[in-house]
């Protein structure tokens, strides 16, 4: 029989005492040896996590597929690596963005992340590059996690810094926000109030930041939780889906591989009327503050975040191992160099794996070890022999040609 919540239950029970027979039941839940209490009151109950068979199970599959992606990553050649965790920090950064309506480009959040390239907008010379950077941060494993409600707002700095706010939607406490704040549903109509005033914002995230830093809870729900009290405290104005959703993802990073992490904003978005039924459902006053089906529908997106990251690794690793078989004969063909054909399998790499497949010359020139004006004499060769060709000149960047493309087997 499937682990169903309280509510539902609830409204199964067609006896009179259904109302006594749902607090005694939430009341199992909560003091079972198994769970997980949050020491975080609502006015549903103290927030609490139940361990079901059906929960320990999705944690399990979850994990065990971390296993199969990460030695899928190692095994990619690093510019491989490094083109797949760009790309989805690409992506992420443009999800997150879209979740709360604001609007932003591959191509801006692109341009960010290369020093090289000026951003043609002086009012974007800011905006989202702290976002971006936030993200490309998770590669270290050595990110420091935030431990006090100060390191929270600092996080929410650079998540908003260049961001164009009102007056009205900046903090204007000590910390965060000083008034109250209502969340709008469907309908205009008051779905949830963030906690109020600042004291109990305060108090709020030290709760989650003590969630968070548990070592008495497995990371996979800690994490989970966590993002689930700091969109309940919803300690700003504006903001808070952002930093809530890059929080998550540094929480995460330390049980999963950093390819999930960043990318489940995305899998969120494609899903986000689930996303935001899952929060609301959770604060039902029927549920007596209880997260289990709150962390299995996360846990959900994290499944379908390794899915889709799963085929598509597998499916580029093939396609490149063929390209990899193949360049010495498409070499010889040509009379390429070994410096020249160093560049044509860099940039199949970034064909593959890439936001946008081009190669600035000084990453070129660091590729195949050479300084940026010797390394130009390969790329005007291949220029000229018709198999790369500049994406932009100011700054130089580079892509393969489309009939080298096509040949390596790269389009269709």
């Amino acid at each position: 029989m499937a682990y169903e919540s309280l509510r539902t239950l609830f409204y199964k029970d067609a006896s009179t005492e259904r109302y006594s027979n749902a607090d005694t039941l939430a009341r199992q839940r909560i003091e079972a040896e198994s769970t997980f209490r949050t020491g975080m009151d609502t006015p549903a109950g103290e927030l609490f996590l139940a361990v079901p068979r059906e929960l320990s199970l999705l944690n399990e599959q979850v994990l065990r597929h971390e296993r199969r992606i990460t030695t899928q990553l190692r095994e990619l050649p690093p510019i491989a690596q490094w083109a797949m965790i760009r790309g989805l920090v690409v992506d992420e950064v443009v999800s997150t963005n879209e979740l709360e309506g604001v609007y932003s480009t591959r191509r801006q959040i692109n341009e960010l992340l290369q020093s090289d390239s000026p951003v043609k907008d002086p009012l974007q010379q800011k905006r989202f590059r702290e976002l971006a950077k936030l993200y490309i941060g998770l590669t270290d494993q050595q990110q420091p996690k935030p431990l006090k409600p100060e390191d929270i707002r600092l996080i929410y700095d650079s998540v908003m810094d260049g961001e164009p706010l009102d007056v009205t939607d900046r903090p204007d406490g000590k910390l965060f926000r000083k008034d109250k704040v209502d969340i709008i549903g469907p309908g205009s109509r008051v779905v949830h109030e963030g906690l109020y005033p600042e004291r109990e914002i305060v108090s709020g995230i030290e709760k989650m930041l003590a969630v968070a830093g548990s070592e008495e809870m497995p990371e996979t729900f800690s994490s989970i939780v966590s993002h689930f009290i700091f969109e309940y405290v919803h300690p700003f104005y504006d903001g808070n889906g952002r930093t809530g959703r890059y929080l998550l993802a540094l929480y995460l990073s330390s049980p999963l591989s950093i390819l999930t992490s960043l990318s489940l904003s995305r899998v969120i978005a494609a899903n986000r009327d689930a996303y935001y039924r899952s929060f609301r459902e959770a604060e039902h006053p029927l549920n007596h503050g209880e997260l289990t089906h709150f962390v299995m529908n996360m846990l959900e997106n994290v499944r379908i975040a390794q899915s889709e990251l799963d085929s598509g690794l597998s499916e580029k690793a093939k396609r490149l191992e063929q390209i990899n078989e193949d360049l010495p004969r498409f070499g010889e063909v040509r009379g390429l160099s070994e410096k020249e054909l160093g560049i044509v399998y860099m940039l199949a790499q970034l064909d593959l794996f890439a936001a946008f497949p081009e190669a600035p010359q000084q990453e070129v020139a660091e590729y195949i070890r050479l300084s940026t004006q010797q390394s130009r004499v390969y790329t005007k060769s291949l220029e000229e022999k018709g198999i790369v060709v500049a994406a932009s000149r100011r700054p130089l960047r580079f892509k393969l040609a489309e009939p080298a493309a096509a040949e390596l087997g790269l389009r269709g």
